[in-house]
């Protein structure tokens, strides 16, 4: 995810049915979507559905059938202040595990500065889960910490479906620049519930809290669905992407779904909608959905995502959900990316593009956010940059900085993380393709993100992508993105 900062070079079905583009119906995963088409020159990755370690999938992999399921609700209150949620997960994990780890993101102390904060309520799981307890990881002092850990009985084996029930309140700072906020009428919250901390092979990520407004989660794709209740005169643009509520007494109650999800965003107010049936090249259109606090808003970015939708699924492949809901909320600054929606803070068509990329870098292809957020920022940074023929200027490389360096290693140098991250993150990337040629390049790029879909990949697997490009491959490990 990318919360953009001004300092920073960048500062479906239509009835929310949740299944994933290409999906014959809701929750199914995509058989027959078209898939991107690798140019297969000499020394570029070609397609390939065999089991060589170098073969290019040619279409994107499914999700995991065994990943986490996940069910949420949300209840707004009347003066959007606080948000009362509660969350089931089933959770097979595929180690042995003896507790439950998940990540308070509203805990961070930046954004508890800014009025925001999650309180668990109750937490329970099954296999003898034991009271929870909490971990600071840096969060803010002013809260019950960072993690929240639930404690086994015993060991659970892997392939064991556990059940997880938690209950919390959020609170939302008035006028916050976060993934959290209320103001003008409207509130905002996204990473708002516990989020579960686990990595497929690898286990638990327990990194700390940041000292700065960035992302520092690792989560699994998950089969989510969600429900929120509201205030019957606002409207609500979420992940899922429901177009009506139902009456839920004198409130009411919108419900999506998502095949695969990482997390989700929820936006809430008198928004201007605009829903509109958008050509990617998948084989669905994809379901549209801008809301803004004024019609001529919602008009112009509405003109702005159809441009992004189309251009980046040419370079990138289909786009990989069935809709996108978009919310500009009042105030300034940047956006969030979740998958399947936007939260934005500013009209810019940087933005626009940027966030939308993040659909394939982040929401489809995962990465750990903690240890190599250039993974999801750089490349979205690059994807923004090729659609509007905008390279970064050459000096951008020169500069000092390791890429893939963990988040937390910077403090709270926000202005580093940045700049490394993002900007000279992305000048590697455009770098390496010019020096491969940007045919062989985007092709590999293509492979990366089909090999990779709805896994958490990390740097290893983008220099397997890369490895018929050994050219591409010297530049990015010059530059600190690989080791």
């Amino acid at each position: 995810m990318a919360l953009v900062l001004s300092i920073a070079s960048c500062t479906g079905s239509t009835a929310g049915d949740g299944s994933l583009a290409g999906s014959s119906a809701p929750g199914e995963i995509a058989s027959d979507s078209p898939s991107p088409s690798p140019s297969g020159s000499s020394g570029s990755p070609s397609p390939d559905n065999s089991d060589s370690p170098n073969a290019c999938p040619s279409k994107p992999i499914a999700p995991d059938a065994k990943r986490p399921v996940v069910d949420l609700k949300f209840d707004v209150a009347a003066d959007l202040s606080t948000v009362q949620g509660s969350e089931k997960v089933v959770f097979t994990p595929d180690l042995a595990v003896d507790e439950l780890v998940f990540r308070l993101t509203a805990n961070t102390a930046p954004s508890v500065d800014e009025g925001n904060k999650v309180q668990v309520l109750s937490a329970s799981a099954d296999h003898g889960g034991q009271a929870p307890r909490y971990e600071s990881a840096d969060a803010s002092d002013e809260t019950q910490g960072g993690l929240l850990i639930i404690p086994l009985g015993k060991s659970v084996p892997a392939g064991t479906a556990i059940t997880v029930d938690i209950t919390f309140i959020v609170t939302l700072g008035l006028n916050s620049f976060d993934r959290f906020g209320r103001g003008g009428g409207f509130a905002w919250f996204a990473s708002a519930h516990p989020l579960l901390a686990w990595e497929r092979g690898v286990g638990w990520h327990t990194e700390p809290m940041l000292q700065f407004t960035a992302e520092s989660a690792t989560s699994e794709a998950a089969d989510t669905t969600v429900s929120v209740t509201a205030p019957s005169n606002l409207k609500v643009l979420m992940s899922g992407n429901p177009l009506t509520g139902e009456p839920a007494g004198e409130r009411t109650r919108w419900s999506g779904s998502l095949a695969a999800a990482r997390d989700v965003s929820v936006s809430v107010g008198p928004f201007a909608v605009n829903d509109v049936s958008v050509d990617v090249g998948g084989s669905a259109p994809v379901a549209l959905r801008v809301g803004a606090p004024t019609q001529a808003v919602a008009d112009r970015l509405q003109t702005e995502f159809v441009r992004a939708l189309t251009d980046l699924s040419a370079v990138l492949g289909p786009y990989p959900f069935p809709s996108l809901s978009v919310a500009r909320l009042p105030g300034s600054g940047g956006g969030i990316e979740y998958p399947g929606a936007i939260l934005m803070l500013d009209s810019s068509t940087l933005v626009v593009v940027h966030e939308t990329a993040h659909q394939w870098f982040y929401a489809m292809v995962g990465n750990s956010q903690a240890e190599h957020a250039w993974l999801d920022e750089a490349f979205a940074s690059w994807a923004e940059q090729v659609v509007d023929d905008d390279p970064p200027p050459a000096s951008t490389l020169k500069q000092m900085g390791v890429v893939d360096t963990p988040t937390a290693d910077y403090g709270s140098n926000e202005n580093d993380y940045y700049f490394v991250t993002y900007d000279k993150g992305a000048a590697a990337l455009h770098a390496a393709s010019d020096a491969v040629g940007a045919d062989k390049f985007e092709s590999a790029i293509r492979c990366y993100i089909n090999a990779n879909a709805w896994t958490i990949a990390d740097p290893e697997n983008l220099e397997d992508a890369l490895a018929g490009l050994p050219g591409a491959v010297a530049i990015l490990q010059d530059a600190g993105a690989l080791r």
